[in-house]
């Protein structure tokens, strides 16, 4: 479904459940390659799923139903929503339909805005899981968004909980509606800006990339 770089885990459908693994690569534990640690990622997945359960009441998020390793490798096996990829429907979408799919997502990330940090969680940015090892040289995000949300200046006025990863693969859709939203690994308590400079630099397809037929169709600014 979804093919990985080395180090990374491969995407399967299978009926209802996606299934991410990194079976079909060799296992290597240090140099170029190695296998990222997906502990963090999962976890911060499962609890920020649970977050937004609490908001979210007409737009599904999938059900984690296992997190761990199986013969050495990471496997994470989560419900498929029903629907499909707005990057899909997309580039059959009229104006109006697109305008209205874009209102629908500001909603929700408002809903999401309305879950602010604990006490304990309040001051610097942070995922829903603090990763220790988020600025190691074999960590999960690129050196661009850990520069962006985990540099100096972390204090951001408005901090709340926040998806960081709404991107038309994410967004799951069915008759003109947005019925689930996916992939919650990135989330967590940030402030408008810090999260909206994550998705104009890293999210959104760049100005040089645009040439591609893929990246024309499946921008998408909130």
């Amino acid at each position: 479904m979804c093919p990985a770089d080395e180090g990374g885990r491969d995407v399967f459908a299978l009926g209802s459940v996606i299934v991410k693994s990194s079976h079909l690569h060799a296992r290597r534990e240090k140099g170029q390659g190695a296998e990222i640690d997906y502990s963090y990622t999962d976890a911060n997945e499962s609890q920020a799923i649970a977050l937004a359960k609490t908001v979210l009441k007409d737009v599904k998020v999938p059900e984690n139903y296992f997190a761990g390793k199986i013969n050495g490798h990471q496997v994470l096996v989560q419900e498929r929503l029903p629907g499909v990829g707005l990057c899909v429907a997309w580039p059959y979408l009229s104006h109006s339909q697109r305008q209205s799919y874009k209102e629908q997502a500001r909603k929700i990330l408002y809903h999401l805005h309305t879950i602010k940090p604990t006490t304990e969680e309040l001051g610097a940015r942070t995922h829903v899981v603090p990763d220790p090892h988020i600025l190691s040289t074999n960590s999960r995000i690129s050196p661009l968004e850990a520069d962006i949300l985990f540099s100096a200046g972390q204090d951001d006025p408005d901090m709340s909980f926040m998806h960081n990863d709404v991107s038309q693969s994410n967004c799951i859709v069915n008759n003109d509606t947005t019925v689930g939203l996916i992939d919650w690994e990135m989330a967590g308590f940030f402030g408008w800006k810090s999260a909206g400079e994550v998705h104009r630099r890293i999210r959104t397809p760049q100005r040089e990339h645009l040439s591609m037929p893929i990246c024309r169709t499946n921008s998408f600014r909130v």
